[in-house]
């Protein structure tokens, strides 16, 4: 991780939101839209100080060429569209991280756009103030004393013992009327009942769960992601170029499609869920691409990690890795080379 700028100017508003909203981006987002947004840190002395995990040297946006700058604000255009999809699926699913990361920028001022390695970051996308607003020095003196406030004393209460003690008495003594009455229309355990066991109806069987796997687009790549259960679990993948395929964004310009999501929202597809992604056979960009396996929402209440398995294929040439997620570790990452 490389520091971009020591923000001696500007302070956090709130010092937990940069972390709070980071961990909501990288927990639903993939690297590429997560990486957008600088790491705010406080230095050694107190300061502001934005770091990223992006490679490469970082330059204002001044400082690069017109067509750089033109390349660099396409790019940035295009991450923050997909987030904005993210955000609108996300709402649509009634996620309540909705309203967290609706306070995310959908535009960059120049001084908060940079370039590392020709990808974009952007810093003071938290609401900032100067340092000289936030360190304004008390008042003191007379006009900063204040009349003197009298306590306000609390009513006093002493009529509830007297209400309530009778009314929860009647309430008991009519309860145990009750159950006098009516005691043997109650299922008590100790007695047998004499009425016949009915089996229970046989529940219809969805038609959608007899389905065991969909048919998945194949290609000079293809990434299956598979796993048991109703849980949510979601499939990215990111190009060289630096798009992602994913829920929100199913294609990339590259030729990236996603052509299977299950359990979105919590509903079961298929009876074994699967994701799958891939690029048709054709002028596929060659690097290195980035695998993301996150899990979105467990569905029900079990707490235990949650097993997967990953096939990458590229030309052929099968892959399986295999591995868990669970709330302390909802992502995992895989990087594979094309070709």
């Amino acid at each position: 991780m490389q520091r971009i700028l020591r923000d001696d100017d500007h302070t956090l508003v709130d010092p937990q939101q940069p972390g709070r909203r980071q961990e909501l981006v990288h927990r639903y987002c993939p690297p590429s839209i997560g990486n957008l947004f600088a790491v705010a840190r406080q230095g050694r002395t107190g300061n502001l100080e934005w770091w990223t995990e992006l490679p490469g040297q970082p330059r204002r946006l001044e400082e690069l060429t017109p067509a750089e700058q033109k390349a660099l604000q396409e790019r940035l255009a295009q991450r923050l569209a997909a987030l904005g999809n993210l955000i609108a699926e996300l709402e649509r699913r009634g996620d309540p991280a909705v309203s967290e990361l609706r306070q995310l920028p959908t535009s960059a001022a120049p001084d908060s756009l940079y370039s590392v390695g020709g990808e974009p970051l952007l810093i003071r996308w938290v609401p900032t103030v100067p340092v000289a607003a936030s360190a304004a020095s008390p008042v003191t003196g007379p006009a900063a004393s204040a009349m003197p406030v009298a306590p306000v004393s609390k009513p006093r209460r002493h009529w509830l013992v007297p209400v309530t003690l009778p009314l929860l008495l009647a309430l008991v003594l009519l309860g145990l009327w009750w159950l006098f009455q009516h005691w043997e229309r109650l299922p008590l355990p100790w007695l047998k009942s004499q009425d016949p066991v009915v089996p229970p109806v046989a529940q219809e069987a969805d038609p959608a769960r007899t389905i065991e796997e969909p048919v998945l687009g194949t290609g000079d790549i293809q990434v299956t992601l598979r796993w048991e259960g109703s849980a949510d679990l979601d499939l990215a993948v990111t190009d060289p170029n630096g798009d992602t395929a994913y829920f929100s964004s199913p294609s990339t310009p590259s030729g990236g499609q996603l052509d299977v999501d299950s359990n979105a929202s919590c509903q079961t597809s298929f009876r074994n869920p699967v994701e799958n992604i891939f690029w048709d056979s054709g002028n596929n960009p060659e690097g290195v691409y980035t695998a993301t396996v996150s899990l979105y929402s467990r569905c029900n209440e079990v707490r235990e990690p949650i097993p997967f398995e990953l096939s990458i294929s590229v030309n052929g040439n099968t892959e399986t890795q295999t591995g868990t997620v669970n709330a302390p570790s909802p992502r995992q990452v895989f990087e594979f080379p094309f070709p």
